[in-house]
């Protein structure tokens, strides 16, 4: 049995709900939008992890799990409780009750996509850009910097060699990814009160990879955007998708790479140069794979399903 755990309408939940539907594959749903239906209990059995789930009354028996998959968004912007002060009861139970999620999913002897310890590596993009390069991927040159002149430097000799430098967040929080324009030298100033990442930009074709167990599923993107998820702001085109086929060394390299990150369920953010090189920007711990499979067919929420129920390697 599956533990499904998040916005039960967000189309990444609500697309392996569907594929464990149309596979007959049993699971539960924890839709946080409902937390006052639920009661996690968990207990310690000599050194087994025992417990129930109860949700609409109805008693699940933990030891039963075979997978879980866990995209909960954070309990404090929940309707219903975003308003209440903090040391409201309601408050305080439903974040008692997301604290118990995380725990079981943390110390759950079955299949986890992820656990929330091993996510922790996309906090830090320099920390796991490190660990990308070890896995035969380039990255970008890379400046993370809070000095105005150090960034300014960086982005003269960049142009100098024909190139754009692109900006980011260091951290997992989503950022929308920019390139810099005079406007951005005008405020380099406050660079003081946050270091910001900065990268010579790779000219190059987008290619998604999410990788699932040890099977890797593959999305090529057409789009002269920066940022190809916000396309239709940045360039007032949508990007194109659609599906890719790696070079099986390239595969196994990023199978490699999610199993080195202790991510079984990743996006991982390619870029393929004109000249054959591949460069690897991050590896996304939760990502957004409805947005590729809608786009292409990709079966990602099938094989997810089929991951976590124990059917795939």
């Amino acid at each position: 049995m599956i533990l499904v755990a998040g916005i039960g309408s967000e189309p990444p939940v609500a697309r392996a709900v569907a594929a464990a539907d149309a596979r007959g594959a049993p699971y539960i749903l924890f839709d946080q939008r409902r937390y006052r239906h639920a009661k996690l209990v968990l207990g310690n059995d000599t050194g087994h992890v025992s417990g129930h789930l109860d949700i609409d009354g109805e008693r699940h028996d933990l030891s039963r799990l075979t997978g879980i998959y866990l995209r909960l968004m954070d309990d404090h912007m929940l309707p219903g409780v975003r308003d209440l002060a903090a040391d409201d009861p309601e408050r305080q139970r439903v974040r008692a009750l997301h604290d118990a999620f995380y725990c079981l999913a943390e110390v759950a002897p079955c299949r986890v996509a992820n656990r929330p310890r091993h996510m922790l590596s996309n906090q830090s993009k320099p920390y796991q850009a490190d660990i990308i390069r070890r896995h035969g991927f380039r990255i970008p040159e890379t400046l993370v910097t809070n000095d105005p002149e150090a960034a300014y430097a960086f982005w003269q000799s960049c142009r100098t060699d024909g190139d754009d430098v692109i900006y980011k967040s260091l951290s997992g929080v989503r950022s929308i990814v920019e390139t810099v324009d005079a406007a951005d030298i005008d405020r380099l100033g406050r660079l003081a009160a946050c270091p910001v990442q900065f990268q010579r930009r790779v000219r190059g074709t987008d290619i998604r990879v999410h990788v699932v167990g040890s099977a890797t599923f593959a999305a090529e993107i057409d789009s002269t955007a920066t940022d190809y998820r916000y396309a239709s702001r940045q360039v007032d085109a949508a990007a194109e998708l659609a599906v890719a086929e790696l070079p099986p060394r390239v595969a196994a390299a990023a199978v490699r790479l999610a199993d080195t990150l202790l991510l079984p369920f990743s996006g991982i953010d390619l870029r393929r140069t004109p000249d054959g090189y591949w460069y690897c920007f991050e590896v996304n711990p939760s990502p957004a794979y409805s947005y590729y499979e809608s786009h292409t067919g990709l079966p990602i929420a099938d094989a997810l399903v089929r991951y976590l129920g124990a059917e795939m390697v």
